[in-house]
Formats: C-alpha cells, sequence, structure tokens
C-alpha cells in the first residue's frame, strides 16, 4: 500500500486557478472576445498538474520488487574458511517498475486512491556467473600489521585472498545445471599479526585457579588452554569460548573426566574445561570487559565459590564478552604446576581500577543455595564502588 502522504502526492492548483483567470485577459480585445465566446459555448478543461516525489516512487519500486515472491535469484557467494562457494542463482520474475509507475500515476490523476493494481512482472533469469568480477571483489593481497603513533593506532593484518579463475570456470562448465560450487582459496598469512607486534605493554588484569592433576582432567584443560592462548581482540570484538574453543570431541583429543550433569556428578567428554571458562570469566571482570553471556554450574565447583564461575556447553551455553577498551587486548592462558592461569594484556587506561569478583552465600531456595556476586572496584587498596554483578543458585 502506498502513502500518499509519504508520497508527496497534490496537485498543482494554484496554477490552475491562475490560468482560468487569465482567459479574456490578454488585453487584446478580438482574442479576449473569441475566448469569452469559447467559454460561454463550450467547456474549457483546465487540468491540474499532478505533483509527487518522483525519488520515493522509485523508492516504493524497490520495496516492492524486494517482496516478490518468485522473483529472481541473482547468483551471489561467500567466503567460509579457505573455500569459495558460488550460489548459481534461480530463475523467476521481475518487477517492470516504469509500466507500474505509469499505473500508479494514472490512477492517481483520475483520483482513483482505492483501487487495487495489478503488480506487473516478467519471467526473466539469473545473470551468468562472472568469475572475473568476483576475483575482482575478494582479491586481497598479505599485509602486515602495524601501528602508527601520534596518534597511536593500530592497523590490523590481512590475510592474502586469490582463486584461480580458469579451475573455478572448469568446474561450472562440467557441472553448467549445479545449484552451488565449491571452490578452493589460496590464503596465505602475512609475517606479522597484531599478537606480534609490542603493543601489550600493561598487564590488565591476572587471576589463577588450582587443579588437582588427574591426567584426563589435565588434558582437557590444556588444551582448552591453548586454543585461547595469544587471542587478541580488537576493539568492539567480541570472544565466544564455544567458538575459540571449539567443539570438544575425541579426536580434538579431550578425555572423559568429571563434569556435572543435571546437578550430579558422572564422567564425560571434556570434563573439566568449565574451570578455564570460570578462570577467564574472573579475569575479563578483572580487565573491566563488558560480559555479553554467562551462565554459572549447577552445583558449586571444587576450585572456585559460587558467583565467581561461568560454565560452557557445546552449542548451548556459552560464555562471550567484548573488548570494549580503547585499544587491543592479548589473552594469556596456562595451564602448569596445578595452576590454570588466564592474565589480559593491553594498555592502560588514564582511570584504571584494581576490580574483583566479591561473592557471598545469602540464603536457600527450596533445593539450591543462593549466591550474590559483586563487581568492587579499589584504588591504591580502597574500595570507590561496587556493582552487582549475578544472582546464582547451586542445587
Amino acid at each position: 500500500m502506498l502513502n500518499l502522504q509519504e508520497l508527496g502526492v497534490c496537485f498543482d492548483v494554484e496554477t490552475a486557478v491562475e490560468e482560468a483567470y487569465s482567459i479574456g485577459r490578454t488585453q487584446h480585445v478580438v482574442e479576449d472576445l473569441w475566448e469569452y465566446i469559447e467559454v460561454m459555448n463550450h467547456t474549457i478543461d483546465i487540468a491540474s498538474e499532478l505533483q509527487y516525489k518522483e525519488d520515493i516512487l522509485d523508492e516504493c519500486m524497490v520495496r516492492i520488487s524486494n517482496q516478490l515472491p518468485d522473483k529472481v535469484q541473482e547468483y551471489d557467494y561467500q567466503i567460509e574458511k579457505d573455500k569459495l562457494i558460488i550460489y548459481s542463482g534461480k530463475s523467476g520474475v521481475a518487477l517492470n517498475s516504469e509500466l507500474l509507475k505509469q499505473r500508479i500515476l494514472e490512477n492517481l490523476r483520475q483520483r482513483k486512491y482505492d483501487e487495487v493494481i495489478e503488480i506487473p512482472t516478467y519471467e526473466t533469469f539469473p545473470q551468468e556467473i562472472d568469475l572475473q568480477a568476483i576475483h575482482k571483489n575478494i582479491f586481497t593481497k598479505p599485509k602486515d600489521a602495524y601501528y602508527t603513533e601520534n596518534p597511536f593506532i593500530i592497523h590490523e593484518q590481512k590475510v592474502g585472498i586469490d582463486f584461480d579463475i580458469q579451475n573455478a570456470q572448469n568446474k561450472i562448465d562440467m557441472a553448467p545445471n549445479s545449484e552451488k560450487y565449491t571452490i578452493d582459496l589460496n590464503l596465505t598469512n602475512p609475517n606479522v599479526f597484531v599478537k606480534d607486534l609490542n603493543v601489550f605493554p600493561d598487564k590488565l588484569s591476572t587471576f589463577s585457579t588450582k587443579y588437582v592433576n588427574n591426567p584426563n582432567r589435565t588434558t582437557n584443560l590444556m588444551l582448552a588452554a591453548n586454543k585461547i592462548n595469544g587471542t587478541v581482540l580488537m576493539p568492539g570484538e567480541s570472544f565466544s569460548f564455544n567458538r575459540v574453543v571449539g567443539e570438544r570431541t575425541i579426536a580434538a583429543g579431550y578425555k572423559n573426566a568429571a563434569i556435572f550433569v543435571n546437578g550430579e556428578v558422572e564422567d564425560g567428554l571434556a570434563g573439566g574445561i568449565c574451570q578455564i571458562s570460570s578462570t577467564l570469566y574472573d579475569a575479563v571482570i578483572g580487565a573491566n570487559l563488558e560480559i555479553k553471556e554467562r551462565h554459572n554450574h549447577s552445583k558449586l565447583t571444587s576450585y572456585l565459590p559460587g558467583g565467581k564461575d561461568a560454565t560452557v556447553v557445546w552449542k548451548r551455553l556459552d560464555f562471550q564478552f567484548v573488548n570494549n577498551r580503547e585499544y587491543p587486548i592479548k589473552i594469556e592462558m596456562s595451564v602448569q604446576n596445578g595452576n590454570a592461569t588466564a592474565t589480559i594484556y593491553g594498555i592502560k587506561s588514564a582511570e584504571e581500577y584494581e576490580i574483583t569478583i566479591e561473592s557471598q552465600r545469602v540464603g536457600v531456595a527450596g533445593a539450591y543455595t543462593v549466591y550474590q556476586a559483586y563487581k568492587v572496584y579499589h584504588q591504591n587498596g580502597v574500595e570507590v564502588k561496587r556493582e552487582f554483578l549475578s544472582r546464582d543458585l547451586y542445587k
């Protein structure tokens, strides 16, 4: 439905009135007399000109075209890791914009504001896949990370991206009716990544938890910690534990160890890695980073009091945070000598705090023990403020 007010529809009545008033007033006696006789014997139709906002009408055409249920689907592509996925598109209908605009304007001129207009379309086919255009869009030369001073700016590295156009064309020619083509990408790493730059001079926070050296559980801790170790987050970038650590599988080396299932302890694959997410959680709070997602365990853990833990479950529960600081941060994670340690480096701001999580048992709710946690800010050893973090229940 078109919004006539938004479209700016109106008629130039003022011009029409001026034209009517000018009839018989040319100051030429013979011509004025002739026009007077014409008016007396016939009706002179003075049409007011239709006015509208052409750019708004064009936007309406685009909107209608995008909403067509059977519209043609042009070829498209996306990059997934080291693969270029090309979708060939599908035939369908396209909007005849000019004809539709003519019908709309004609109805407006005739004051037929409520009449339904059939949308004119025609059958069309997607454009042929243009590999040269795709190559031009995605081709990237590898570029080293670097930083500049005054002002201090860190420039991220770029991975080189390329693909063999002829090989890709051969794949398409061999299966011309395929809906999707998968093309190998040639990726070239730069020599210098942001993590290699000496731009993390300050320790923003560190936190450790102790673990008992059960071989299977320790293996799981090390695997998860090694995945996180060295992670760099640019300002505004998000961290997802499940994305960075990945799926915990036997093929990835994970072992069976004790886990919580519905509040009970039993053996499960990758048992223990929640100690890594929990240790990192406390370090993240200490660095004053923004938490996006965090969940407590169903039961109290052996390595942290209630309110200070963060559990994770593949595809169900994640631990996520954002680097909301002005500069990049680097995470170092280690598991050794009975300690799991997370340390976050970066550049301190003018006003920094020593931040810790303080939690306390505040009561019981049915079969659950209730803990409340606070984010406590200190400066020069003096508490300056505290913020409520969470209220957690443990079976």
